[in-house]
This record gives C-alpha cells, structure tokens and sequence, in this order.
C-alpha cells in the first residue's frame, strides 16, 4: 500500500492518488460509513433537508395543457359511468383509468422544480375542479349516498318548519351541528334552487375552498410553494377526498373550516408590529366558533391541534410572549367553544360516539390477541372478492405512503429547524429551536396513520380508522411532500424522476380511492340489496313518494336501512331507528310470527306502518346489515325468509295499503286499540296495482 508522507497539501495528495490510479497503484481508499448513508435517508442532517427554488412566480406554464387533458378525461369518465349503468363489465376501471388521468399530468408539472408558484396554484384548483365534475358525474340528478340522505332529511325539517333542532331519527346529532345545513337552507330560500342543486354549489365551494387554505397553509409553514404544491396532491390521496368528503355531509364543510382555522392561526404567527396578530387571532375564534356549531369529531380535532400548537410555542425557544399568549388563548377558546355548544345542544356526541370508538378498541384488542377473526382484507360483507388489480394497487398506495414517512419524518422535523447548518436533533440544546409550532404537531399527527390501518382491519372499526385517516392525512400530507422534494426528487430538471413520482402519487390516489369505494364506485346496472348507491332507485323512490301523496306527511313507519332514508326525504315521514329511540324494530320485522313479543314491540314504538321490501330476500346485504345493525342483524348467515316479511297479511288487525309487487306497506295501527283504517287523502298521483300474492310468495 502506497502511503504519501511528509508535509504536502490535500491537492498534492489528491494528485498523488489520481496518479496511483491512473498507473495502477494500490493506494489507500476512504469507503463511506454506513451511518452516514442511513443519515442520509432519513434525513438527520440540514444539507440533506435542503430544497431548491422554484421560477419566475408569474408564469402560468403548462396549466392551460392540463386544464384540456383533464377535460377529456372527464368525457371518459361521463362516458364509463353510463356504460356503469348499462351494465358494461369495463366501466369500473375505466372511471379509476379516467381519475388517474386527471390527476398524472398535473402532478408530473408540479413536482418538478421548474413550476412557478402561480402554475402550481392553477394546477392545484383545476384538478380539485375537475375530481368535483368526477363526484357530479356519478350522481347528476339527486343524491345516492347514505350519509347524504340524513342532512337531507336535516334541511327539509329547517326549510318546511323554518326553525332548528328538529328531531331528526335517521342521525339523531345532525339537526345539533346544523352549520352545513343553514348554509344550503339559505341558498335554497334565496335563489329557488332544490336542495340538491343548492347542496352542490355549497359543495363545490366548499372544496375549492379546501385545497385554497391547504396550499397557502402549507406555503406559510414550508417557505416553499413547491412542498405546499406536492402537500395538496399527496392529501389528495385520502381515501376520503374524491368521494367521501364531497358527500353533502357536515363532514365536507367542517374539514374546509378547520383548514381555514390553521391558516388564520398561521398567519398570526408571521405578522409583524405592534398589534401582530390579533387582527387575525380575532378572525382564528370565529372560524373555531363556527366550527364547534358545524361538525362534532373535527372540532375536537381542532383542539387538539391548537392545544399541541399552543404548547409548542411554550416550548420554543426565541418565541416573543406575545406569540405564547396567542396561542394560549387560540388554544383555550377551542376548548370551551365545543364543549359549551355541546353543553347547549344537550351533549350527545357521548352516546353516539363512545359505542362506536369502544367497538372498534375492542376488536383491535382482540385484533392484537389473536382471539378473534378478523374482518377479510378486500372481501364484501356478501363474500365477493375485489379484482386484483384492486388489490394490489391498494397495497402499493399503503406501502408508498409508509415509505414516505419514513424518509419524511424526521426529515421534516430537521427542516424546520431554525439552523440551516446543523441538525435540530443534535446537540439537545438544538431541540428547541424549530420555525412553526403548527408543522412540529403535524408531523406528531402522522403517527395516527399506522393506528387508522388497524382500525381498518377489524368490521366496528372500519369508519373510525376512514375519518382518523382523513385528518392524518393533514400531517401525512407535508411530511410525505418534504421528503419528495428533499430527497426522492430533489433538484433534479429531468422529467424521468418527476414523472415516476407522479405515477408513485397517482397510486397512492387511486389506493385511497379504492380502500373508501373499491367496486361500488358506480351505480351498477342492477339494484344490490342493502348496499346504499346501489340500492338507491326508481321504484323505492316512487314507493316513498306515494306515502306522501296518498297517507299524508309525519306518519310513523318501521322499515329497513334503505326504505326508511327514501321515506324520509322523498315521503316526508316519520322513520323509527335504534338511534332515536333505543327500540330495534327490525325484530319485529323478520320474526316468524308476530307473536306478543313483537306486537309490544311496534306498539311502544309508535309505529303506525311497516313496510317491506322484498328483495331483502334475494341476497345478503352489501353493507353488512339489513336494518340498524344490531347483534341479531349483523349475524345472517343466509337472506331473509319471504315469509317472515309477509307474516303480517294474516293478522285481522293489519291492512296492507300498498303493494308494488316487491315493497308492501302494512297499515299495524290498529294493533292494540281499535280504530278504523288509514284513508288516504284526496287522490294527487296515478293508480297503483297490486300484483298480488299467493300464501306470502313473490309471482
């Protein structure tokens, strides 16, 4: 081994090695330390966090191209949703093909460094427009999902009474958060629209709204339109936003207001001067004030992120005492205004809450003890298996999102440091020392995403691991876009690697997509039993209307979880449910006898008429229940019995006012005191046929 001695400088050395190589000379080799490489990926150190500047910030760029790439990929996707209804085996993965060309393009410009910061914020909006024309699309004309169905029902209490706080059985804590629901009453009173028409334009600002505060909330706690940018498509990935968050749910307004909450709070934080910040501290209590009235969970949510804020700048060092009493008060008035809401209402988000969170707690201890089966990863609740091509993309988003944090985690934290030439994780006296408090909580906020997958594989879990994912997604959301432009990316000017980020993102939207939606994406050819959208058609719609038309509003009925959403929005009546009044009528319903037992049950239940749809006897139910979901619901193993339903055609004291050959409504109110049948009103609609039936089976 060849070994320079003497005084000589590093030059001289080098030179002295290059010549070695050249003659082939064995010289001393420094090989790299694996710490460092492992440092590296992680991102422990500031160089490692660095990321590059952006263009001139005036340009449009390539937005224009993309606006018409997204165009017509809407017209593939209007086109796959009607082949849907056509009953074509190819519309499904054309709509998800359909989705992934909107978004591919788009994000291909925005990862790479040369973007502008206005291109970015137009390609941010024209996407979020066009995955909204995606969600009208597959419902153009009225709404189709469950959870719609019970703020619909909110809304027409508020338009026909013209006050709040009505009773509402189907979501008994709806008419208590009403904030999404005056909104489109407004509209309504103010512009003649329907309430659909009305709820799609709250909407639809709603979202546009979102990915707005998303961007510049991003912007402020980076310093970078770039991270803000790769943030917005990466939240773009929860398995919440295409479809589930554009719901005309509470839900879909309260996550835009909560976005608007950090960002006020934000830019309260960078104002400068004598009375910095209070101005927009003023702004930050209305919004958390009309978030308390607007959504239950992400209020508390807030709280929780205002109160680890607040904390933090306790914690940091070089924060002005003005700053810490900000927050101190942001984190208090978020505090008491969703509590004392709730104190006002009557407190019920505990009984509606707490059963469902103790459930799933329960399966997932018993998830971790191995004593129980769990729920089948991409099986149906009536056994069907999801495409593979499902499957695995599903999966591929999961471990894309998980190896994004892991080279974002600690990334981020580093990042964020006030020392752009040292690491804030070493020495100790640097842990301390970080720009936005705000971005310390949501990087801590990511390690709820591993919890949401767990509580995702058990059946009581399942929604409560969707909406921890939804609000995860805040934090996973930048720490994944740090580690984008820091370390997978860079500042490298090829389009190779943007786009093969591009794809990485793309996959990661249509995993989310599939984990919320998977199959029923598209309303099928065919009606599905119990299977929300799916189940949602004319004739159960005509059947709610005539009990509207022919027996009058308010009447009481007891029915199964589709029938009663269309009886009341589309009838105007009375629905009985477990969750307004403890009673499962359901038993009464698919009993074989309607022995004293179930009379007892309908008649302390109020309930004036039952009605039954008898495809509940063609199949299992899509979404796992029939009716309320009660332990006896959940445990069929087989479709119910015909002649269960239509046990109630041999009681004296039962009339049977309607039959459409498959729904049946029986008049059970003279059971338990005498009085004389329904009569209908004055005749507003056409005549309606029994098809008649033979000893309770369907001709």
């Amino acid at each position: 081994m060849t070994v320079v001695k003497g005084r000589t400088s590093p030059d001289q050395q080098k030179a002295y090695q290059d010549g070695a190589y050249r003659h082939g000379y064995t010289v001393r080799v420094s090989i790299p330390r694996i710490d460092l490489w492992i440092a590296a990926f992680l991102g422990l150190r500031r160089q490692d966090s660095a990321v590059g500047g952006v263009a001139d910030p005036s340009s449009l760029g390539m937005s224009p191209v993309v606006a018409f790439l997204c165009s017509c990929a809407l017209i593939v996707a209007a086109l796959a949703a009607n082949a849907s209804r056509l009953g074509e085996s190819w519309a499904v993965p054309t709509f998800y093909c359909a989705i992934a060309a909107i978004f591919l393009p788009a994000a291909a410009r925005i990862v790479h460094p040369g973007a502008s910061r206005l291109e970015r914020l137009a390609l941010i909006v024209i996407v979020t427009s066009a995955f909204f024309v995606v969600r009208v699309i597959r419902a153009p004309v009225a709404f189709i999902d469950h959870d719609e169905f019970l703020h619909w029902a909110t809304v027409n209490d508020i338009l026909g009474a013209g006050r709040l706080f009505l009773p509402n059985p189907l979501l008994p804590v709806s008419p208590l958060y009403p904030g999404l629901e005056l909104i489109t009453a407004a509209l309504v009173n103010l512009s003649g629209l329907s309430v659909f028409a009305a709820g799609l334009i709250v909407l639809a600002a709603a979202r546009i709204m979102l990915m707005l505060a998303l961007f510049l909330l991003f912007e402020k706690i980076t310093d970078s339109a770039r991270i803000a940018s790769i943030a917005c498509l990466i939240y773009m990935g929860s398995s919440t936003f295409l479809l589930f968050d554009v719901h005309y749910s509470y839900e879909s307004l309260a996550i835009p207001m909560l976005a608007a909450v950090l960002l006020a709070s934000e830019s309260r934080r960078v104002e400068l001067g004598g009375t910095a910040g209070w101005p927009m501290v003023v702004a930050t209590m209305l919004l958390i004030v009309a978030l308390a009235v607007t959504h239950h969970l992400t209020s508390y949510f807030c709280t929780a992120l205002l109160c680890g804020t607040a904390v933090m700048e306790c914690l940091k060092q070089g924060a002005s005492a003005q700053q810490r009493r900000q927050a101190i008060l942001l984190a208090s008035i978020a505090v008491i205004a969703p509590v004392a809401w709730s104190k006002i209402v009557g407190n019920p988000t505990g009984g509606y809450i707490l059963p469902v969170l103790e459930g799933g707690i329960d399966e997932v201890a018993q998830l971790v003890s191995s004593s129980t089966t769990t729920r089948k990863l991409f099986v149906s609740d009536t056994g069907v298996l999801a495409p593979a091509w499902q499957r695995n993309l599903t999966m591929a988003g999961v471990a894309l999102i998980c190896l994004g944090l892991l080279t974002g985690f600690l990334r981020s934290l580093v990042f964020n440091g006030q020392h752009r030439n040292a690491s804030i994780l070493w020495p100790p006296t640097r842990w301390r020392l970080w720009r936005s408090s705000l971005l310390q909580i949501l990087v801590l906020v990511t390690l709820a995403y591993p919890v949401s997958i767990i509580f995702r594989l058990t059946r009581s879990g399942w929604e409560i691991g969707n909406r921890i994912g939804s609000l995860s997604f805040l934090g996973v959301a930048i720490v994944v876009a740090v580690a984008v432009a820091a370390f997978w990316h860079g500042t490298s000017r090829g389009w190779l690697r943007a786009t093969a980020l591009a794809a990485a993102a793309t996959t990661v939207l249509i995993a989310g997509v599939i984990s919320s939606e998977g199959p029923r994406i598209l309303v099928p050819a065919g009606y599905e039993v119990s299977a929300d959208s799916s189940s949602i058609e004319p004739m159960g719609i005509s059947a709610a209307r005539w009990t509207s038309q022919w027996l009058g509003g308010d009447q009481h009925f007891a029915a199964d979880r589709i029938n009663r959403l269309l009886l009341s929005t589309y009838g105007r009546q009375k629905v009985s449910t477990t969750l307004e009044s403890g009673q499962d009528t359901s038993m009464a319903i698919t009993a074989a006898d309607l022995g004293p037992m179930e009379r007892k049950l309908l008649i302390d239940s109020g309930i004036g008429f039952v009605m039954v749809d008898l495809r509940m006897t063609t199949g299992l139910p899509g979404v796992g229940v029939y009716f309320d979901g009660g332990a006896q619901d959940r445990n069929h193993m087989v479709p119910l019995q015909a002649s269960s339903l239509l046990k109630f055609n041999s009681e004296r004291d039962v009339d049977r006012t309607f039959d459409n050959g498959f729904m049946v409504i029986f008049d059970v109110g003279r059971l338990g005191k005498a009085r004389q049948p329904a009569v209908p009103r004055g005749r507003t609609g056409e005549k309606v046929q029994s098809l008649g039936r033979i000893e309770g089976d369907l001709q």
